[in-house]
């Protein structure tokens, strides 16, 4: 065996022990913030700040525009909202009450669409703020 054939063969196996030797990485689980105190049962909350904090806004109903009035600040200026809309069975699938977001008044602009026991918890700047949102029925499995 030459110089660089042993060489290679050396390197290879100690790769090949530290590999073995070394102790097995595990992923870091995500946390996923939750509000703090919870947004009421069927209705969609939105905070002034990140991570379901700040000023709270409610709404249970379709709104093709927030009113720019301090009852609706959580949307209008919000940085995060979440869908506290009620779940159920039925034909063996579970329904849910799923919300779509837009940044526009009247259903138009971006949107995103947020399942029952979920949000958003810090509204990317490219999204801008919540200016009207729709509820509908979603199959969730």
């Amino acid at each position: 065996m030459n110089v660089r054939a042993l060489a290679t063969a050396v390197v290879s196996g100690a790769a090949c022990v530290a590999f073995t030797l070394a102790p097995a990485a595990t992923p870091a689980q995500t946390v996923v913030p939750v509000p703090a105190e919870p947004c009421t049962s069927g209705w969609v909350c939105g905070w002034t700040g990140p991570d379901y904090t700040g000023v709270a806004s409610f709404v249970s109903q379709d709104m093709p525009r927030y009113p720019e009035t301090t009852a609706y600040v959580g949307f209008n200026g919000g940085e995060s909202v979440w869908n506290s809309a009620r779940t159920w069975s039925r034909n063996g699938r579970l329904w849910g009450r799923c919300v779509t977001v837009y940044n526009s008044a009247e259903y138009r602009g971006r949107s995103r669409t947020i399942r029952p026991d979920q949000g958003i918890a810090r509204i990317p700047a490219s999204f801008g703020n919540i200016h009207s949102n729709r509820f509908h029925t979603c199959r969730l499995t």
